[in-house]
């Protein structure tokens, strides 16, 4: 079930998990395991239907509260969702995650009861699914009382602790980016790429906390485009490339024509299967740009978006946020050694790629959106709707970090966000950043 939901194959691991609860019905585990799996496969309304479920038995209830609100907000019932994550606190004060959820939202009934009320908390819970939401929950209630200081600090416990629990190495992170560089040279995808495909995909390779949500729902105001979140289906559809290390490579040196239409295939019909029949599909799967190369010979005609943003904000808003796919954004140092050889990735994928690919300034886009948009939808092959500018009275699903800000009209105020806590960040950043 783990391993069908890792490789992409989230038909598989739900496959697997109803097939594990159907076992026994009863037990709360293997409901919360069908839930999960809903929700990967973008079934949000089976998921929360089940969470309510879960809500009649005592020993569960507050996880069903929990991730029934979970969906509520994916939805933008934002009312709702705070009402659900109360109720799980009011049946488990120690539910970290419930604390995150409502800093996600914003939703403070009283912010200095609930910061005294979460200090409380940190010195008492030592579970690491307890603590560590709770320390992200708690910097961004300091963040919004103003409390610089603290925030940073509690952002930085959450970040250590959650090294601590999953580290990661980022001198590997770094060698695979230029790996990749290497083995995925112009030359070695122009032998091999094929003549046609691709033509109703949409790729985003930007990084975490990049725009890449608000330009799904932004594409998404189109009745021929297909928000399609982050689904991973490249990730399956090239089990064959392993991990596109050299030796991986050496091995695809007996490909034939068929081999990669067979990539483009599982990846095509995947998208169709799971998303439903449409003229233009998204994909803003959060590690594109490992897959870039690939999609690149098996989808040629595919369009690429690189919405680049500020890497001083890209840094400072993945260190504060908790993403699962965010290993190297627990240390502030990885987090920005990461985040430029992305860059410099998608650079290498943007000289490929030439006019295929957009590189779209998340500054241009909210500083002069009628602009950037117009650029965007030409890109795509889309005409651009006259509601466009609307997208965030969207009901489709957002499962992002980006969850309150995309259900506000286009804003500038996430531009220069990190310069409010610049005395913190200094001494990585004129590291770095020159």
């Amino acid at each position: 079930m783990q391993l069908a939901g890792l490789l992409g194959d989230q038909e598989s691991a739900l496959f697997a998990a109803q097939n594990w609860s159907a076992q026994q019905p009863n037990d709360p585990q293997r409901i919360i395991s069908v839930i999960n799996a809903l929700g990967a496969v973008a079934k949000n309304k089976q998921a929360a239907e089940l969470a309510r479920k879960l809500q009649t038995k005592p020993s569960a209830a507050a996880d069903g509260y929990l991730l029934e609100g979970v969906y509520q907000a994916q939805s933008g019932d934002f009312v709702k969702a705070q009402e659900l994550f109360r109720q799980s606190l009011k049946l488990n004060p120690d539910q970290g995650s419930a604390w995150e959820q409502l800093g996600l939202l914003n939703a403070y009934e009283n912010i200095d009861t609930d910061i005294q009320t979460m200090e409380s908390l940190t010195r008492r819970l030592t579970a690491p699914e307890q603590i560590i939401p709770l320390h992200y929950a708690l910097g961004r209630a300091y963040d919004h009382a103003g409390d610089i200081d603290k925030a940073f600090a509690a952002f930085s416990v959450g970040g250590a602790l959650r090294e601590k629990t999953t580290p990661f190495n980022i001198e590997w992170a770094l060698g695979y980016a230029d790996r990749l560089k290497q083995s995925f040279s112009g030359d070695y995808i122009r032998e091999r790429r094929l003549e046609k495909g691709g033509e109703n995909h949409i790729l985003m390779v930007s990084a975490a906390r990049s725009g890449s949500t608000l330009l799904e729902q932004i594409l998404a105001t189109s009745p021929h485009i297909t928000p399609t979140g982050e689904h991973g289906l490249m990730r399956l559809a090239t089990l064959s490339l392993g991990a596109f290390e050299p030796r991986n490579l050496a091995q695809a040196e007996t490909f034939k024509t068929e081999d990669w239409q067979s990539i483009a295939q599982v990846y095509v019909e995947g998208v169709r299967s799971r998303f439903g029949a449409s003229r233009y599909y998204t994909d803003k799967t959060i590690i594109n740009h490992y897959y870039a190369g690939v999609a690149r010979i098996v989808l040629p005609n595919a369009k690429v978006v690189w919405c680049k943003r500020d890497p001083k904000d890209v840094a400072w808003s993945c260190f504060r946020s908790r993403i699962a796919d965010n290993r190297w954004a627990h240390n502030l140092d990885h987090c920005v050694q990461f985040i430029q050889a992305h860059n410099q990735l998608c650079q290498h994928w943007s000289d490929i790629y030439s006019d295929d690919l957009m590189a779209l300034s998340y500054e241009s886009l909210v500083g002069e959106p009628e602009k950037a948009t117009e650029k965007l939808f030409d890109h795509i092959g889309a005409a651009k709707p006259d509601h466009w500018n609307r997208f965030h009275e969207n009901s489709g699903a957002v499962a992002t970090a980006s969850i309150a800000q995309v259900r506000k009209p286009i804003n500038k105020k996430a531009v220069g966000a990190w310069k409010k806590y610049e005395k913190h960040l200094a001494p990585i950043y004129d590291k770095y950043f020159q």
